[in-house]
């Protein structure tokens, strides 16, 4: 009777095993290949690339179109879901089928090391039954596609966070907060004001200790009243660094910018101002700047690059940054006395209105890449004759005429490949060697069955011009009998 009783328990078990593994019938990714040791590009983007592969956000879609928990289900999600192809865009692969979105627009994916690391509106609901997708879900999962793992959740989808190799660091309401992938989170800054996240954008492992830091002004509760504070940093471990103090010298900063260099080193960019006693008032003494090593220690002397507040794009701390001001680009020369001069005459471009430090994708070759009306341009620096004498820019040259989704996270020009998602054909991630005249856009990713459709129909209802127009300017990737029209 024991044995059947047994019997009977050991199979009701196996029942209740399998149909928890059956709820969803959700088969997860196990991708094979993949280079964990090799260096990785254009991180915090929309198309990441490591070893032979990149790793890119199969197109967009808004929190809206999150209406049930089903719109963000793993194993339902194909648009905006997480993908991997070879670099020539072959072997189009499913890695997370779930949204990989948030409203903070700065922010895309990350590859570092054998991990991919993306946020996505949460699907959890409030006691009311309400879906709390304006709430943001934090991810990691191996390059392979297994050992999904959520990390947190935070409130609302405007955070500002850093992805790193051992922890998260993220802001939620003004608190600054470091969260290990393995242990458990600390507060370090408990009102965080003046932060600066930089983005890694490539990852060397083992060589990217100080780019992988999150940095901030604070001042100290010892500093009794005195007008000073430090910049200081959380690294990758949950390490606090002081980087500079103004103790001795009365000097108050705010960090403006932290940009990534070779080798894991950063250039930290802060203005400075000097409190003066005698007038018991701060006189702002510009735009500043030190280079730390991969190892957080400061690297040469610090650097002035501009007299006053300014808008600035940033190049190398070698070189210093471009300084936007009125209708002007220039890179600013330091007199003998430290005295910020504007530069040389062939280092001065007058941009207008149409260029700004926002809307800049890169300075590449001697050109500047910029969206405007969502089309891609470019505009040569270097020109002669009546240009350089008159100090303008070269003509603007259109690369792309339209349909570039420019209110969100940067479209990404990789080598001679311009990413981008395209809003003309449903919003989906495309691709386009620009060096080549002509040549035809291609779909990177894969198209719901619903928009496939409507894609059809929308080929099919073309007239004879706009359909000519459309087959030089896209390469097909639907069946040709299934583009015929009627």
């Amino acid at each position: 009777m024991k044995k059947n009783i047994k019997l009977i328990l050991i199979s009701l078990l196996l029942i209740a095993v399998l149909s928890i593994s059956l709820v969803g019938c959700t088969k997860t990714p196990n991708l094979k290949g993949g280079d964990p040791n090799a260096t990785t590009y254009n991180n915090n983007s929309l198309v990441v690339s490591q070893g032979d592969y990149i790793y890119f956000v199969n197109g967009k879609i808004t929190v809206d179109d999150i209406a049930e928990k089903k719109d963000n289900k793993y194993g339902n999600i194909v648009k905006s879901a997480i993908y991997r192809a070879k670099k020539d865009g072959s072997e189009v692969e499913a890695l997370v089928p779930q949204v990989a979105m948030d409203s903070n627009n700065s922010n895309g994916i990350s590859v570092l090391g054998n991990y991919l690391y993306f946020t996505s509106p949460s699907t959890a609901t409030a006691k009311d039954g309400t879906l709390q997708k304006t709430n943001t879900d934090f991810y990691r999962v191996e390059i392979s596609g297994r050992n999904l793992t959520k990390l947190v959740t935070l409130e609302g989808n405007t955070n500002q966070y850093k992805f790193t190799d051992n922890g998260l660091i993220y802001l939620e309401n003004s608190k600054l907060t470091y969260l290990p992938y393995k242990g458990k989170s600390k507060v370090i800054l408990e009102s965080a004001g003046n932060t600066y996240f930089p983005v890694t954008s490539t990852y060397e492992p083992g060589k990217a200790d100080a780019s992988m830091a999150v940095y901030y002004a604070e001042s100290p509760e010892e500093n009794d009243g005195d007008p000073y504070n430090e910049i200081k940093c959380v690294t990758s471990t949950g390490e606090v660094k002081t980087i500079l103090s103004g103790k001795d010298s009365k000097t108050s900063y705010t960090i403006k910018s932290v940009e990534s260099e070779d080798n894991g080193s950063v250039a930290v960019y802060y203005e400075k101002s000097i409190y003066d006693r005698g007038d018991e008032k701060y006189s702002n003494k510009g735009l500043f700047g030190i280079k730390l090593g991969n190892d957080f220690k400061q690297i040469g002397a610090e650097k002035k690059f501009a007299g006053k507040s300014a808008t600035v794009r940033y190049i190398s701390f070698e070189e210093g940054v471009y300084v936007f001001e009125d209708s002007e680009m220039y890179i600013p020369k330091i007199d003998a006395d430290g005295n910020v001069e504007k530069a040389d005459k062939d280092k001065i471009y007058y941009v207008g209105s149409t260029i700004t430090q926002s809307n800049i994708v890169t300075i590449k070759d001697g050109y500047i890449y910029y969206t405007e009306s969502n089309a891609l341009k470019r505009v040569k620096m270097d020109v002669t004759g009546e240009d350089a004498n008159n100090n303008n820019l070269g003509q603007a040259e259109t690369i792309i005429e339209k349909d570039i989704v420019t209110d969100y996270v940067k479209p990404v020009l990789n080598g001679n490949t311009f990413y981008y998602i395209n809003s003309g054909y449903y919003n989906y991630m495309y691709k386009v060697d620009i060096s080549v005249k002509d040549a035809k856009h291609s779909l990177l990713g894969i198209r719901t069955n619903e928009d496939k459709n409507a894609y059809i129909k929308f080929v099919k209802e073309m007239d004879e011009e706009t359909r000519e127009k459309h087959d030089k300017l896209i390469a097909e990737d639907l069946p040709a009998e299934e583009l015929k029209k009627d």
